[in-house]
């Protein structure tokens, strides 16, 4: 009887992922809430994608062809799309991203004669496998690797902006400074890439110890983009760092909380982010306890971030280290090395 149920299992979930892809009624374009695209209904235009760039994706709804802003696109759900494609979102939303990644290179495979599609699932194989290596060094060159041949392969494409965001930010975490720079000065040529090499041209200019001039261009980013803004959250918070390191305690506080403020709670790349940097003001300033309280934060509702929980946990074993608490430092160490046992976070001189 047990073998017959698990056939009778798998059989059911093949089903309901058939049922999955089959849902979508010609392609869907999921857009960012409050979207004012032409033609959306309940935040989606359905129709068929005629051409994706950096900028705009063009969709035929009947005989009228509109055209959305790719800053506006949260996603694409294609008709027709590979069951393997279903799962590896599921996988990915999981933050199983390794399983993803591995599904996005099936539904890849299995896309062929659907371009689109094909270059949706080889952009998520490659940022699922980054996200994959800020955690595990070891899969660093891996990940370069797909990145660089996404970007050579998918120039004209939707996704060669992210593309080439991720793979910068991979080269930084790396310290490949020489290489980060190319990798920004290419992201600077795409359209709507300038303000994010930006943020990570200041960014190297703190690596390198140029606080203030890594502050001088974030207040003229933070200034020029629209206020709410990703591009302007993740200016502000690559300033708190700086002001941070500058002995300017208060006001790299104040601005970290503006952007946790402002930010959707559901959101949780930039809400992890913030509390960590959070964290490490408030870590700097001397006051561990307020620090710890922001880093277990990171810990209990956000640990899907496969980048900053594992930096949540390292510095909030720290402190209870600091704090005379072994057990808990222990246990949180403990967790670490279980589930990233290859983070740089486990070095002890990290800080």
């Amino acid at each position: 009887m047990r073998p017959r149920r698990l056939i009778q299992a798998g059989s059911l979930a093949l089903l309901y992922l058939g049922s999955l892809a089959a849902t979508v009624r010609g392609d869907e374009v999921v857009l960012v809430p409050n979207s004012t695209v032409k033609g959306a209904v309940g935040g989606r235009v359905r129709g068929a994608v005629q051409t994706e760039t950096p900028t705009e994706v063009t969709v035929k709804l009947g005989t009228t062809t509109i055209s959305v802003p790719t800053g506006e696109i949260v996603s694409i759900k294609y008709d027709g799309q590979p069951p393997d494609m279903v799962l590896a979102d599921l996988r990915e939303s999981s933050g199983l991203l390794s399983e993803a990644a591995d599904l996005y290179k099936k539904a890849a495979a299995a896309a062929a004669g659907k371009p689109f599609v094909a270059q949706s699932a080889l952009f998520h194989q490659a940022k699922d496998t980054a996200e994959v290596a800020m955690a595990d060094p070891a899969r660093a060159a891996e990940a370069i690797v797909l990145l660089d041949a996404f970007v050579k392969g998918n120039a004209s494409g939707r996704h060669v902006v992210a593309a080439l965001e991720t793979l910068a930010r991979l080269q930084l975490q790396k310290g490949d400074v020489v290489a980060v720079e190319k990798t920004i000065a290419a992201l600077e040529k795409q359209p709507q890439g300038a303000d994010r090499a930006a943020v990570l041209r200041a960014r190297v200019f703190a690596k390198k110890g140029d606080h203030e001039k890594a502050i001088s261009e974030l207040d003229r980013m933070i200034k020029n983009s629209p206020e709410g803004s990703t591009r302007q959250r993740e200016a502000r918070l690559a300033k708190a760092e700086s002001l941070a390191t500058l002995k300017k305690f208060a006001e790299a506080e104040t601005d970290v909380r503006a952007v946790i403020k402002a930010t959707s709670p559901e959101d949780v790349q930039a809400q992890s982010a913030a509390y960590n940097t959070l964290g490490d003001c408030l870590r700097a300033a001397g006051k561990p306890k307020d620090a710890l309280l922001a880093y277990l934060h990171t810990d209990l509702l956000y640990a899907k971030d496969k980048e900053q929980h594992p930096r949540a946990l390292a510095n909030a074993a720290q402190i209870f280290r600091e704090l005379k608490r072994d057990d808990r430092a222990d246990e949180l160490l403990q967790r670490l090395k279980q589930e990233y046992p290859q983070s740089p976070w486990l070095t002890p001189s990290r800080p």
